[in-house]
């Protein structure tokens, strides 16, 4: 075959071709069909209780100090020297017992002088009255003047009115000579003496710091919320660091009326018994108080709990067994739990394991081993 024919024959073979494959006439592609796999949502498991209102005796927990239920700086009423002490810093006095003794001569010789003083004075009375009662009767007879009569008059009541005076006189040096004793005027622990035996001390001096410790109290801050709650009576429970394993028990003595500006708070004093004298001034303590019970209350696990920007949510499982979300506001805190004051019913079922990933809608089945991640 020529080269001429060669050619001829190639063209019409790509004419045939061009001409096969014409618009429209393109041989279909043929598609295959995707696979359709279903997508199955399975119920994601989860632990629930269902919900419940309770009264609960509410405890307040507070920490303070231990104070005497009483003490006293005891101080010198009058000046002197002192003769002698008998009790000192950590002695057990009894009400009335003699503590310190001033040198007493001075306040014994005014004594005696007020007393001499007395003596004289109603001698001089004597003579008064019996000059008095010999005027009242010369008077009607004439014998002595008006004149004589009113000067005996004036000079009785004049001797009445020194012998009035005079006894004061006695009263005083006798207050003053028995204030040269000072005794303790309630049982307790002397806790200071700033004094020693010779020293020259004036009116007003501090000698003896005196405390009871028969009973002691602490005292204790509580907050608006808790201090509507106390009453005067109620019991309480005490644990000192000195003694961990012991409790004392008190009651609420003491309920302030206004609140300290600069806490805002309220000051509470418990009232205990320490016959044993165990507890010391300057213990530090905490205290449970048991107030005013708290009825109908919602308490619900803190780890049920979802935290977020506006707020606190939870998941409760409807009667659908779907998850459903819920805002609540929340309370008081009791141990590992928490009260719900709003958005949450009694007989709900609140989702407390497994609610970290749920959304509202979601499947749920109960389990005792509930709370993985849904798939």
């Amino acid at each position: 075959m020529t080269r001429q024919a060669n050619w001829r024959l190639s063209f019409l073979l790509i004419l045939a071709v061009a001409l096969f494959a014409g618009p429209g006439i393109s041989p279909a592609k043929e598609k295959k069909p995707k696979s359709v796999t279903a997508t199955i949502v399975k119920p994601v498991p989860v632990q629930v209780m269902k919900l419940m209102e309770r009264d609960l005796p509410r405890k307040v927990e507070a920490v303070g100090r231990v104070k005497p239920n009483r003490q006293l700086t005891i101080m010198a009423q009058i000046p002197g020297v002192i003769a002698k002490y008998t009790a000192s810093q950590g002695d057990l006095v009894r009400n009335g017992q003699l503590l310190i003794q001033i040198d007493p001569t001075d306040y014994q010789l005014a004594f005696e002088e007020a007393q001499a003083n007395l003596t004289a004075v109603r001698a001089q009375l004597y003579s008064a009255l019996k000059g008095f009662e010999r005027s009242k009767n010369l008077l009607p007879r004439k014998v002595i003047s008006r004149d004589n009569y009113e000067k005996a008059e004036a000079a009785y009541k004049s001797a009445v009115a020194q012998e009035a005076r005079a006894l004061v006189g006695v009263k005083i040096a006798e207050e003053r000579l028995k204030k040269t004793k000072i005794t303790a005027p309630f049982s307790g622990v002397i806790s200071m003496r700033y004094v020693e035996t010779g020293q020259m001390i004036g009116a007003g001096v501090p000698l003896m710091n005196l405390v009871d410790l028969s009973k002691v109290r602490v005292k204790i801050n509580l907050t608006e919320q808790d201090y509507i709650r106390v009453k005067r009576g109620n019991s309480a429970q005490v644990r000192v660091e000195a003694y961990p394993s012991l409790i004392f028990n008190g009651r609420i003595d003491r309920i302030a009326v206004f609140s300290d500006p600069g806490t805002n708070t309220f000051g509470v004093e418990v009232l205990l018994d320490n016959p044993d004298l165990v507890l010391k001034a300057g213990f530090s303590a905490r205290v449970s108080l048991t107030t005013q019970p708290l009825t109908d209350v919602i308490l619900i696990p803190q780890s049920a709990i979802l935290y977020r920007e506006n707020g606190a949510d939870v998941y409760v499982m409807d009667q659908n067994q779907k998850a459903l979300k819920k805002s609540v506001i929340l309370g008081i805190t009791i141990g590992d739990n928490i009260q719900v004051i709003e958005g949450l019913k009694p007989g709900e079922n609140l989702v407390v394991k497994g609610q970290n990933y749920l959304k509202t809608g979601a499947s749920l089945v109960v389990s005792a081993g509930g709370g993985g991640r849904p798939r």
